[in-house]
């Protein structure tokens, strides 16, 4: 046997990897860690937030969630990296079709995907910012993240 057949590879970076298996990858840590956890979602907004950064840094350029206002009219920036937005943005353009639609919305280089509680209500948006496009594989994988947030019984915007 030569010595190069014999040296170990070194184990790949999780950028290294397909989008799907970045996908996989979070979506097991962070069962295994809800798992052992009482669910909450302002803990489980940061975390979810920090591994999609840190899987998708490259290409993606910001991510983060919007938290649905009590009026119902606009979003408050909530956890996001690299930097949370400063200001709230209206119920407008792409992110209030997908309001309206309850589905993920891929755009060009942007994606929104709405996050739901128990009572199926949408309580906060994910937004995602890349230099590439986003397809229908990135709107599903995003979502299947987001099932853990159903279990969750959030206020509805017109009682917080």
């Amino acid at each position: 046997m030569s010595d190069e057949y014999r040296q170990e590879q070194p184990p790949k970076d999780i950028r290294d990897r397909p989008s799907r298996a970045r996908y996989d990858k979070i979506k097991s840590t962070l069962d295994l860690k809800w798992r052992r956890r009482a669910l909450q979602s302002e803990r489980m907004t940061r975390e979810l937030t920090d591994h999609l950064w840190d899987a998708f840094e490259n290409p993606w350029t910001w991510c983060g969630f919007w938290l649905l206002q009590p009026d119902g009219k606009a979003f408050q920036p909530g956890p996001a990296r690299p930097e949370p937005q400063k200001a709230a943005v209206t119920v407008d353009g792409a992110i209030a079709d997908a309001l309206r639609s309850g589905d993920a919305k891929p755009g060009a280089t942007t994606i929104f995907v709405p996050v739901f509680d128990k009572n199926a209500r949408v309580w906060a948006m994910f937004e995602a910012r890349s230099s590439v496009v986003f397809d229908d594989m990135d709107a599903r994988w995003i979502e299947r993240l987001f099932k853990p947030f159903q279990t969750i019984e959030k206020l509805p915007p017109q009682q917080l």
